[in-house]
């Protein structure tokens, strides 16, 4: 994390907001709504620059975020963070943070929606307007139904989402350090790697790591998983000791200044054996293809394209991925745009890459049975830039598995 100096540019926070409201607003407008009413945790972020309590579980209740066209957003923070946000939030009007209650009593949601909902909707002049939320609790929505029976209230998630999609010059900056971050902790993650340790004490390493440098909440629970729980893959890690000849899958990330990293890389520990070379060279050789594929005027599509043609070309087709080669990421660690869903699916929505769309991307192939594991994943977070891409997580990939 980096400190605040007097003796060069690093992120302009001021800027990062205000170009993330500007273009808000102008989403808000294409999307032909009046206003837009925010529950989920990244997408308050990214309207008012709110930092939550972070849950291990939803919590649509406890905070919310209303923006009408061409005016500033109004935060409603749970009451706990009341204070803090009120002293603190000083790029926000002071009577733009209001307390809310946590809405999971009915009567408290009433009481909610009619004391501070109602007045921030007249006040905005928005009681009969179309109004998109993101996502909310059935509860609450019978109840801004009932109270607010001339409105619209329709799905304005992907208003948020297309917002969000494209990265200003300052949010890149948070993305290429969270991503440098992560990159350190699975360095000391992969040093760690020793016979006889637990899988759930490597992830300690990183977790110390991540933590020590400011980090807000990890990205999920992140995976360290070896030999047999690499394929299947156990998306956690255990207490089981890693042994020599075993592959060890680190998945890492976290958030940093509201904006996430997520990475992959599988080693191995001691000598691999020929079949693991051969699905490690094969996921390699499609991560190459996805970096010389992914440019601007490409699409998701081509992407997925071109990651399915190096299974083929390896005789691992139907242990590859399943549908999910690559997603977005910023407030949130894994949105809009999908690459790859449509092996799940049969379809997807076929998006061109655009300067600025920053994607983590995660081709794997995973074969039971075989001696040390067979689970391999690489994944790297990329950015697309005017003239191609950038990778920004930096972690080399195992010699000791490609040679």
């Amino acid at each position: 994390m980096y400190f605040a100096v007097d003796w060069t540019d690093r992120i302009d926070f001021d800027r990062l907001r205000r170009e993330r409201t500007q273009r808000l607003n102008e989403q808000i407008k294409r999307h032909g709504l009046d206003a837009l009413l925010c529950f989920k945790a990244e997408n308050l972020r990214y309207m008012t620059g709110y930092r939550p309590l972070w849950w291990p579980i939803s919590f649509l209740t406890r905070n919310a975020g209303l923006m009408a066209v061409d005016q500033e957003p109004i935060l409603f923070p749970t009451s706990g963070c009341y204070e803090r946000c009120k002293e603190t939030m000083t790029w926000m009007k002071e009577d733009h943070i209001r307390p809310l209650a946590t809405m999971e009593d009915p009567g408290i949601v009433e009481n909610e929606v009619k004391k501070k909902f109602l007045p921030a909707f007249e006040e905005l002049k928005i009681t009969r307007g179309r109004i998109g939320i993101d996502h909310v609790s059935m509860l609450v929505l019978m109840k801004l139904k009932e109270v607010f029976p001339k409105a619209e209230f329709v799905n304005g998630d992907h208003c948020v989402l297309d917002a969000q999609v494209i990265k200003n010059a300052e949010e890149i900056k948070c993305m290429r350090l969270s991503s440098q971050i992560a990159s350190y902790a699975m360095d000391r993650a992969i040093r760690s790697i020793r016979p006889g340790i637990r899988e759930c004490e490597v992830l300690a390493e990183a977790m110390h790591t991540l933590y020590s440098f400011g980090m807000e909440t990890p990205q999920c629970n992140l995976i360290v998983t070896s030999g047999d729980g690499t394929a299947p893959l156990r998306r956690f890690a255990s207490d089981r000791m890693i042994n020599w000849g075993e592959l060890v899958f680190l998945d890492l990330g976290g958030c940093f200044n509201g904006y996430f990293s997520d990475f992959t890389r599988t080693v191995i520990l001691g000598k691999p054996n020929e079949l693991q070379k051969r699905i490690y060279r094969a996921v390699y050789e499609m991560m190459m293809a996805i970096q010389e594929t992914m440019k601007p005027g490409k699409t998701n599509a081509e992407v997925n394209e071109a990651a399915r043609k190096v299974v083929i070309d390896h005789g691992f087709k139907g242990h590859d991925y399943l549908g999910l080669l690559g997603h977005s990421i910023g407030v949130t660690g894994l949105t809009y745009p999908i690459v790859g869903e449509i092996a799940a699916v049969g379809s997807e929505n076929v998006i061109e890459l655009q300067p600025g769309m920053i994607f983590s991307m995660e081709p794997g192939i995973f074969i039971p049975k075989t001696p040390g594991g067979g689970g391999v994943r690489l994944e790297d977070t990329i950015l697309i830039t005017e003239t191609g891409n950038e990778v920004l997580t930096k972690t080399p990939y195992d010699e000791n598995l490609l040679n």
